[in-house]
This record gives structure tokens, sequence and C-alpha cells, in this order.
């Protein structure tokens, strides 16, 4: 199940991301959905 929320981001980053979604044909959301999830990853495994 998805929910919906709210972020505050940096123009330099909006714009990257909006860019980036047209290139590729990827929803903004799914695009953040990844990083997010590559960077909590990431994060976790450097605390165990």
């Amino acid at each position: 199940m998805k929910k919906r929320v709210t972020f505050t981001l940096d123009e330099e980053t909006i714009e990257r991301l909006q860019k980036l979604s047209k290139e590729t044909m990827i929803p903004q959301s799914r695009i953040v959905e990844l990083a997010i999830i590559e960077k909590l990853d990431k994060m976790e495994k450097g605390t165990k």
C-alpha cells in the first residue's frame, strides 16, 4: 500500500528530477522512491 507524503526540495534538485523524469519517462515519484530505498539500504548496511 502506498501513502502520500510531502517533501520540500531545493530548486536545483527539483529541476534535475523533472529533467530525468522527462528523459526516462519514469514518474518523478518512482525516481524518488527508488532513490530513497537505495539510500536506506546503504545506510542500514553501514550500521550493521
